[in-house]
């Protein structure tokens, strides 16, 4: 990753470069003032063609920490139309030609992260493409490295959908580590098998479970939502969502066993209690320092 000018792609991401670069710099960057002036006179824009609380958020705070501007739209398909790769290059030059110093993107159409990483007129950030997710993926793999003390080794249960972006970034970022144990729990969809195999290719561990007994022995339970309250709904209809953690859950899990979800809770997964391993906020935090440490790497030539 040192080497690149954008981060696109969570298959660019370097366990060293992680490991000796990246998780100080968060360190470093949570302390009060540490960000103060690093990135003024630089400017941030959300070029956002799918709605985002957490992504979005954290990256127009973490700029603003850093001591650069935001700019942004509400909708941005109504500003930059765009229905497949072949004009993002154009979108890209004109934001270039305003002074802009980096775009965060997210889209699902083929393509477009592609499209606009080759047009290099300035720095591009994937916020969320089709199946990757990479600011998700570290943002992840700090929190399992502060919540844990370590990935290597770790049992991960992935529980919810996994025909999603956030699980193929999680699946690829835990590749680069030893002895990873993945465990599948799906409610809906299976895991891209692509993503299987360069897993399976690096040395992971990943089985598929239907019963909620195999997360007692795991280190950490990783929610994924399904699409829409509408599809959770469904799932339910067919037996298919049942995971209501309570205490009686919580009781069977190992006590350290943490539990993360990269989305904003909606009535996905049915929570009825409170325990300091649910990691939902601190997990957060963590994707917010990881941003700044992402913006600084990549923006800060003097850092």
């Amino acid at each position: 990753m040192p080497e690149f000018r954008h981060l696109t792609a969570t298959s660019q991401l370097d366990r060293a470069h992680i490991e000796t670069r990246l998780f100080p710099l968060c360190e470093t960057l949570r302390a009060d003032g540490a960000a103060d002036g690093r990135l003024i006179g630089l400017a941030l824009y959300s070029l956002f063609y799918e709605p985002s609380l957490l992504t979005r958020t954290s990256f127009e705070r973490a700029m603003g920490l850093l001591g650069g501007q935001v700019y942004q739209t509400e909708d941005a398909s109504q500003f930059f139309p765009v229905s497949n790769a072949s004009h993002m290059d154009n979108i890209i030059k004109i934001l270039a030609s305003l002074r802009i110093d980096v775009v965060v993107l997210r889209s699902s159409a083929a393509g477009v992260v592609e499209r606009a990483e080759f047009a290099d007129a300035l720095t591009v950030i994937n916020g969320g493409s089709e199946d990757d997710h990479p600011t998700q993926a570290l943002a992840d793999l700090y929190t399992l490295q502060r919540e844990l003390g370590g990935i290597d080794g770790a049992r991960i249960a992935v529980v919810g959908r996994l025909e999603h972006r956030n699980v193929n970034a999680l699946l690829r970022g835990l590749a680069l580590f030893d002895g990873v144990n993945a465990i599948l729990v799906p409610s809906s969809g299976n895991a891209d098998p692509d993503v299987l195999g360069y897993c399976r290719q690096r040395g992971m561990n990943i089985s598929v479970e239907k019963d909620l007994d195999a997360l007692e022995s795991v280190d950490c339970i990783y929610l994924n939502a399904p699409r829409t309250l509408a599809h959770a709904r469904l799932l339910r209809s067919r037996g298919a969502l049942n995971l209501r953690i309570d205490r009686a859950f919580m009781d069977r899990l190992k006590s350290n066993c943490v539990i993360l979800d990269p989305m904003q809770r909606s009535g996905d997964f049915t929570v009825e209690v409170e325990d300091d391993r649910l990691a939902f906020y601190r997990q957060s935090e963590n994707s917010l320092v990881m941003r700044m440490a992402i913006l600084t790497d990549l923006l800060d030539k003097a850092n």
